[in-house]
């Protein structure tokens, strides 16, 4: 019991633990980059670093992930971040490619004296932001998590799918005709984020795989019924010729991920939510944690 007590003071003392307990973060702040300033925290200790990427428009210090980075902590030393114009950041260039956020975030970990190698983990859309750094910095990145990313096309794809002589009188065909259109135009009304997603895209297809790096690929139920054509992507009022598009880049997802590396594991949640780090936490830690035991 004293000796439980004695660590527990220790811990505060170092910044570790709060006196309720809590995780407390060892380095927080803004650091400029390129002209603007992202913020970053860190929950550091000996342990191999892991780099916590969000899903498109979240930010890192809204604190979703805290309750897995207290798990995560005793066997990594955690960093997360919030991109340009997110969370506490500022909002830098725009519009930008996912390559601009890697090489951002690579200045921002160099600037927090966050020395690599890094172990990278994220939800949706961070899948591509976690693959372009790997592209950039290939000798940095050691493994990765990607928590039920869309399938690498999927933006472009939305963009791209509608016919130029496409008309319809359905209002609810027509709304979504023109919320996926407005993907070509990274400015689009109120989007959090703007990113050149066509560009992105074109800079992705040609990047580097991840070798025979660990790539855990965790997807939702909801994804295992795309890809085995037992539920539809669109709603029944698409038309098929359009709907179609979209099926085929879904069920030829779980290839495009194992192309990536030579050791990559394909693992179903049992939930249907696309937040699985809230969902199905125990999943996402259990499996961040494989990557370094290989099991």
């Amino acid at each position: 019991m004293k000796f439980s007590l004695v660590l527990l003071l220790i811990l505060i003392s170092f910044g570790c633990l709060g006196e309720n307990g809590t995780l407390l973060p060892t380095k927080k702040g803004l650091y400029e980059i390129e002209g603007f300033k992202l913020y970053i925290e860190c929950y550091e200790n000996d342990k191999p670093k892991l780099i916590l990427e969000q899903g498109f428009g979240r930010s890192g210090s809204d604190g979703a992930w805290m309750k897995n980075v207290t798990k995560l902590s005793k066997s990594f030393s955690i960093c997360l971040y919030d991109r340009s114009g997110l969370g506490k950041s500022e909002k830098g260039p725009i519009p930008f490619t996912v390559f601009d956020t890697a090489s951002w975030l690579h200045t921002l970990l160099s600037k927090a004296d966050v020395k690599p190698p890094y172990y990278f983990a994220g939800g949706s859309y961070s899948s591509y932001i976690i693959r372009a750094y790997n592209n950039l910095y290939t000798n940095e990145v050691l493994g990765a998590v990607l928590i039920d990313p869309p399938p690498f096309g999927y933006f472009y794809t939305m963009a791209t799918r509608w016919p130029a002589d496409f008309h319809t009188n359905n209002e609810k065909l027509k709304r979504m005709m023109n919320f996926e259109l407005g993907v070509k135009d990274p400015m689009f009304g109120k989007v959090p984020e703007n990113v050149d997603h066509l560009k992105s895209y074109e800079l992705i297809t040609s990047s580097k795989t991840f070798e025979n790096k660990p790539l855990i690929v965790l997807f939702s139920q909801t994804k295992k019924r795309y890809i085995n054509k037992t539920e539809k992507y669109d709603a029944p009022f698409v038309p098929e010729n359009i709907a179609k598009v979209m099926d085929v880049l879904f069920s030829n997802i779980e290839l495009s991920f194992k192309a990536l590396s030579s050791n990559t594991k394909i693992i179903y949640s049992k939930s249907d939510r696309h937040g699985l780090h809230l969902a199905d936490p125990d999943l996402v830690v259990s499996n961040i944690e494989s990557l370094l035991t290989g099991n």
